[in-house]
């Protein structure tokens, strides 16, 4: 129900607060002035007024301060920081603009304002400069880069369908994909496709996919809707969905609203089609045109075939013309086989014939040479051998047995104690040396005399040349001053060849 228009009269009549009981003309306080005002204000404008004016002294601390002019006003605004937030755009000094709101007088200040419940840019509005600055970011970043898009299967098997299972761009999305070609399975995924929940809930479908693709054998995903407002897309333009798309592993398509329209999924998907209809088509191939293709490919095979065919019987008759028939071949590799088989028997019994012959000339030839022969034939030789040698040893043995006799008689014969039994003596220095000459001894020299029974030691007193030659031949007359005689010793030195004991 809107409000009548504003009335002054009834402002100044008995439409106005009632003065105080008593005084008709009692004046009017600051507050009383500034509610009248306040109410006349609301009384007469709209609840809710659009104005149209340039941004001027823009304030934001939390809360919008700012003017609105033009070439004969200015008008104070303000705008609460929970309504600054949903504006969508950065304001700024010069900025023409329409503001909407509720006028109204603020007692305290004295100041007549609209509070702003909504701002957006003249001629372009907040979604768009949202969207122009999201296009920004995200080209920057590389989404919309065609070198990272993914080519579209042409034959794909399972496609998945993300959309509002109510909306009518489905229903055109599966009869154009059932008239085109049955073949290719559909996932329907249904979300919400307007409205502030839709971007989450295409962004979580966008993800679910992404994570179970190859258990759900899934080649390619549709993401689509039919036309509206781009308030009504506004969905598709949000970053939680460029970001699903980018990372989505299969190819995607994207068709959103009308041909004229373009969100920023369109953009970072990789195949944007204008309409529903026209994905289906580039989805799912045309089954009367693989049919009319698969026919006109056949006919083509079948020709070539029939082409290779013929020229391969051709070479074959050619070639059976210059080759003999296969069974006189037959028979004339039986002719030389039979040929072949007689000659090598032949050489085979010229072969034996031959080693057996000389197999016999050798036997003959080793027949002295048998090791049965050659053993007993040794044996017979070790055995004379044997014999001579029991004869050449006890020969051997005799006449070594007779040198032996002979020598041990000479060395009886030699023995000087035999010597020294037939009266002979031998006299030594006390060093054991031989007494030879008097011209060794001295006097005072100590002798040593062996004889046969003994030895005497003696000293000398005196040397005479011809006595003592005289007493050499008179033995037992030597000049003796002190004459010891010890039965069995021996003097130290004598050699053992004088030993009395022997």
């Amino acid at each position: 129900m809107s409000r009548l228009p504003f009335d002054p009269d009834r402002v100044r009549g008995g439409g106005g607060p009632e003065k105080p009981a008593g005084s008709k003309d009692a004046p009017l306080t600051v507050s009383q002035v500034a509610e009248l005002i306040n109410q006349a204000l609301v009384d007469a404008l709209p609840r809710k007024v659009r104005v149209i004016g340039e941004v001027s002294n823009l304030s934001r601390r939390g809360h919008w301060y700012f003017s609105l002019k033009d070439e004969g006003a200015v008008l104070k605004c303000v705008a609460w920081a929970s309504k600054a937030a949903r504006f969508g755009f950065d304001a700024r000094d010069g900025l023409s603009v329409v503001a909407a709101g509720a006028i109204q007088h603020y007692g305290p200040q004295g100041q007549t304002q609209l509070y702003v419940d909504s701002l957006s840019p003249v001629g372009a509005g907040a979604l768009e400069l949202r969207f122009r600055a999201l296009c920004d970011e995200l080209r920057a970043l590389g989404y919309f880069d065609v070198e990272r898009k993914k080519p579209v299967p042409h034959f794909p098997r399972r496609v998945a369908i993300i959309t509002s299972g109510k909306g009518a761009a489905l229903q055109d999305v599966l009869d154009t994909m059932a008239r085109r070609c049955k073949a290719v399975e559909i996932l329907i995924v249904d979300v919400r496709v307007q409205g502030a929940a839709a971007a989450g809930e295409i962004a979580a479908a966008l993800r679910h996919l992404a994570r179970h693709h190859a258990r759900l054998r899934l080649d390619a995903v549709l993401l689509t809707r039919g036309g509206g407002s781009i308030e009504d897309l506004w969905a598709f333009n949000e970053r939680v969905v460029a970001d699903a798309l980018f990372d989505f592993p299969i190819p995607t398509v994207a068709a959103i609203g009308h041909e004229t329209d373009t969100t920023i999924a369109e953009l970072v998907a990789d195949l944007r089609c204008a309409t529903p209809t026209q994905a289906a088509m580039r989805l799912a191939p045309d089954s009367r045109e693989l049919l009319v293709q698969t026919d006109l490919t056949s006919r083509r095979l079948s020709t070539h075939l029939q082409h290779r065919l013929r020229f391969a019987r051709q070479q074959c008759a050619t070639l059976a013309s210059r080759l003999p028939r296969p069974g006189e071949i037959i028979r004339q590799a039986r002719r030389n086989l039979h040929a072949v088989r007689q000659s090598l028997d032949q050489a085979a019994n010229a072969i034996l014939l031959r080693r057996t012959s000389r197999v016999h000339r050798l036997a003959l030839r080793l027949g002295p040479l048998r090791p049965d022969r050659v053993l007993l034939e040794r044996v017979r030789w070790v055995s004379m051998a044997e014999l001579r040698l029991h004869a050449s040893a006890h020969e051997r043995l005799t006449s070594v047995a007779a040198q032996v006799d002979r020598a041990h008689a000479t060395l009886r014969s030699l023995d000087p104690r035999r010597v020294l039994n037939r009266g002979y003596s031998i006299t030594r220095l006390a060093d054991g040396r031989v007494v030879r000459s008097i011209a060794q001894t001295r006097p005072g020299a100590r002798l040593l005399t062996s004889v046969a029974d003994g030895s005497i030691a003696s000293e000398v007193t005196g040397t005479d040349m011809a006595s003592s030659q005289s007493r050499l031949q008179s033995p037992g007359l030597l000049p003796l001053r002190r004459i010891s005689r010890r039965q069995g010793e021996r003097p130290p030195g004598q050699m053992e060849l004088f030993d009395p004991d022997r």
